[in-house]
């Protein structure tokens, strides 16, 4: 009876249908060529429940979804890309439909932003850029040093107080040496 139940059950979670997700990544101001893409680049479905290569030509197809939500981002170390919620329903007919729209993270997903065209055409937001370059000698930042006005405060007293005794009266140096 035991091997009953899990044949059965196996049978229903196999029977489920599964979608495909279709999409090119698009050339722009920001990704002059798709080429340019890493390798490692790849479509990511849910944080990795779902995965896919993104091809030389761009184009990636996401298999095994179901009926649901999905937040598709395209993970690449070079280039940001938007995040898109798609919503996979079946028609009346039996038929899939694909709804796919921006989507900020921390945000609702909303049914009013406008429907994006499928097969999905996604285009690079921006470049990451992880060199800084190096700052050029400033002598007023290496005034502005912590350590800098230190020394300088240290100076200062080594060479003006000497020269503050030399103006004291005889009566004020005669009673600052007796405090001593």
């Amino acid at each position: 009876m035991p091997r009953l139940v899990l044949i059965l059950a196996a049978t229903v979670l196999a029977s489920e249908k599964t979608y495909r997700l279709r999409g090119t990544i698009a050339a722009n101001d920001v990704l002059g060529d798709v080429s340019e893409l890493a390798t490692r680049a790849e479509a990511v479905v849910n944080g990795g429940e779902h995965r896919a290569f993104i091809q030389k030509d761009g184009s990636f197809v996401v298999e095994n979804l179901t009926l649901g939500d999905w937040l598709l981002e395209v993970a690449s170390a070079d280039y940001a890309f938007p995040k898109i919620h798609v919503h996979i329903a079946t028609s009346e007919e039996g038929r899939a439909s694909v709804a796919a729209r921006y989507v900020q993270i921390g945000t609702e997903w909303s049914e009013d932003a406008p429907v994006l065209a499928y097969p999905l055409k996604i285009e690079a937001s921006a470049k990451y850029d992880f060199f800084t370059p190096r700052q050029g000698f400033s002598i007023v930042a290496m005034f502005s040093n912590p350590y800098m006005l230190m020394v300088g405060a240290s100076l200062a007293a080594i060479f003006i107080m000497p020269k503050l005794q030399a103006n004291l009266d005889p009566e004020t140096l005669k009673e600052l040496q007796n405090k001593d």
